[in-house]
């Protein structure tokens, strides 16, 4: 499929401008003569480079789209709407145009959702494609609201309490860098005419001269570690010590269990509430964890469950989730309600990842400040020190 920027005369003679996508210039007019319209000129467009919508996108996306469905709007003329909504950033209603494009040459909305990778993620893909087979695309829309939603209000929580504690840090450096390049060369002098000085005040000057003479060294040092970092994460085995390194951290791993395991039950409950077979949902989950350690061990988990395991046993030896999900799995598998058991252990892995990230980044405020304190209190310290030494030895 081509776009093209199109200009043509309609039955009363007025120009009509436009883009629509077409096979080729033919097809184009074939489907122009179709709409009433007569081709006078056509512009080959290169094609959008799409990129992945964020959560909040997504959610409104969904919502506006299940929305129309219930109502019982066709689906070609539901795009159109959202299309054509006021504010509607270019991008999306280019995004928009396109998908109408593709369902307009016959091809189903996950594909069109799909030919306009990495716009949509294949999770939400996956989801479509399943709702097609059951005609229940205005419910599974919703759903998917709620879910991209929910990850919106997390990803935004974290983002607001993480402020207050950057702001701090900013603060530690913009003080660090006042007492090294301003206050500390104003009692050099002073103190190189003393002959001898306390060994915190010998450490604080050798340290400000370092980082003074050699500055730069240590923003390339900075730089390559980074870079060493990054390009040693990619290897698979690395990664997966890493993650697997970071679950069992004292303090912060089990925050990231609970946010591991509040990603997958979130994204299982959603799948196999919308009808998708249990095997299908773990194989599509597992991608939402972002944890390799955790992704390496669904092999074994699908193939417990493909040889008759329940689901709460398989997930039961994945090492990184908490036991809690495999629980409360375990009593849905017994009453019955597995999907509701899903919904609710789902819910509750996600209050108790809000809460405990609320109680770890609460925490990080008062160390950032008793940081700053500690630094401070170090370099009043190491200055007052030789000039009360001085004043003692007068007096004496």
């Amino acid at each position: 499929m081509v776009t093209y920027r199109y200009t043509a005369k309609n039955a009363e003679g007025r120009t009509v401008r436009g883009t629509a996508a077409a096979a080729d210039a033919q097809a184009l007019y074939a489907r122009l003569r179709g709409e009433g319209l007569y081709l006078t000129g056509q512009r080959a467009l290169r094609p959008a480079r799409r990129r992945a919508l964020r959560p909040a996108q997504l959610a409104e996306f969904c919502r506006g789209l299940g929305m129309l469905l219930e109502a019982g709007v066709p689906l070609l003329r539901a795009l159109g709407i959202l299309a054509n909504e006021d504010g509607l950033a270019p991008a999306l209603r280019a995004l928009y145009e396109a998908l109408r494009a593709d369902l307009r040459q016959g091809v189903p909305l996950s594909a069109a959702m799909e030919n306009q990778a990495p716009a949509f993620p294949p999770l939400l893909v996956a989801m479509v494609r399943s709702a097609e087979g059951t005609g229940s695309i205005d419910r599974v829309c919703r759903r998917m609201a709620l879910y991209y939603e929910k990850e919106y209000r997390i990803s935004q929580q974290v983002v607001s309490s993480l402020l207050y504690p950057a702001i701090l840090a900013v603060m530690v450096v913009v003080v660090c860098g006042v007492l090294v390049g301003f206050v500390l060369p104003q009692f050099e002098e002073l103190f190189a005419q003393m002959d001898e000085l306390p060994w915190p005040t010998v450490l604080l000057f050798a340290v400000c001269n370092a980082v003074a003479a050699g500055w730069y060294w240590l923003v390339l040092a900075a730089v390559l570690l980074a870079i060493g970092v990054r390009a040693a994460l990619r290897a698979p085995d690395v990664r997966r010590a890493w993650d697997r390194f970071r679950l069992h951290m004292p303090v912060t791993g089990r925050l990231y269990r609970k946010i591991c395991t509040a990603r997958f039950a979130r994204t299982l409950a959603s799948l196999y509430a919308c009808g998708v077979p249990i095997l299908n949902s773990l194989q599509a989950s597992q991608d939402t964890v972002h944890n390799a350690w955790i992704e390496s061990q669904f092999p074994q988990a699908l193939a417990a469950v493909r040889s008759g395991s329940a689901l709460s046993a398989a997930l039961m030896q994945v090492d990184g989730f908490e036991n809690k999900l495999a629980a409360s799995l375990q009593v849905g598998e017994e009453t019955g309600r597995l999907d509701d058991m899903m919904s609710a252990a789902s819910d509750t892995m996600d209050y108790e990842a809000e809460q405990a990230t609320k109680r770890l980044l609460g925490l990080l405020e008062p160390l950032m400040i008793v940081v700053m304190g500690v630094i401070v209190a170090l370099v009043v310290v190491a200055v007052i020190l030789p000039i009360y030494g001085s004043y003692s030895a007068i007096a004496g």
